[in-house]
């Protein structure tokens, strides 16, 4: 009896060579070889203008205009609670799942100053609820 892998490049025995090739980077999140020669090259001097933004507002990644990195980062902290599953939902359906998954007294503090009886179908929408002057990009890179 024959499986399908999916993938004919190489079998499962190369599949765990390469596996361990990278296991101790995997594992330490950091280059971990001993012989500098056996590392991958840094990348090149001109790697950061691929980076930029095709508008020119900066870097891929960097805070978008209108926001600042507290702001991206309070933001990224309620979408990490939250997640996609809640929404569509109400101010207390979305408090009763950051209780349900253990989610910092703050941030649960702060979902209950969102207006009652609205039905958030978002994050985005969440945040401007949240924040009168929040912004949200209107376009993602």
């Amino acid at each position: 009896m024959s499986m399908d892998r999916g993938s004919a490049k190489h079998g499962p025995v190369r599949d765990e060579v390469m596996a361990h090739e990278v296991l101790g980077m995997v594992r330490a999140r950091r280059d971990t070889r001993a012989e500098e020669w056996r590392s991958p090259e840094p990348p090149a001097e001109e790697a950061s203008a691929l980076a930029a933004r095709p508008d020119g507002a900066g870097l891929l990644g960097s805070t978008p205009p209108g926001m600042t990195p507290a702001d991206v980062e309070e933001r990224s902290e309620l979408g990490r609670w939250l997640g996609r599953a809640v929404f569509p939902a109400e101010r207390d359906e979305v408090v009763d799942h950051l209780r349900h998954h253990h989610a910092p007294d703050r941030v649960v503090d702060e979902v209950r100053g969102a207006p009652e009886g609205v039905q958030f179908t978002s994050l985005g929408q969440l945040w401007r609820a949240l924040r009168s002057d929040a912004h949200v990009e209107s376009r993602r890179y």
